[in-house]
Order: structure tokens, then sequence, then C-alpha cells
């Protein structure tokens, strides 16, 4: 759980995340890119995390970003 908690104080504090998600997502191809943070949920296990990917908001969770 600590783990948990320093990965989502340094998203909060950089404010920007690197997306990592299944090959099978639509959103596969822009893995390993920056996006920039609008919104983060309560800290858990399943944190919502809310990025700008070309100019639209998109919810990922917490094991999606790094």
């Amino acid at each position: 759980m600590r783990k948990l908690f320093q990965k989502i104080d340094r998203l909060r504090l950089g404010g920007y995340a690197v997306l990592s998600v299944a090959k099978n997502s639509p959103y596969a191809a822009c893995n390993g890119q920056r996006f920039k943070i609008h919104s983060m949920g309560t800290p858990d296990i399943k944190c919502r995390i809310t990025l700008y990917i070309e100019n639209q908001l998109v919810d990922f969770n917490i094991d999606q970003v790094i």
C-alpha cells in the first residue's frame, strides 16, 4: 500500500503520467507517451486518473499509468 501512495503522490506532484495499457486497448498506440493529468480520484487500489489525450478527457486506473 505504501508503494501505491508513493506512486499517487509522484503523479500528483509531477502533473503528468506515462500511459501503459494492454496491447488490445484502443489506446495501445499511445503506450509510452506522456500526458497531462486532469484529475485523480481517491487514493486506493483502483484509483481513477483522468488524462488529456488528443484534447479529450479519458479515464484510466492507477495500474494503466506509470
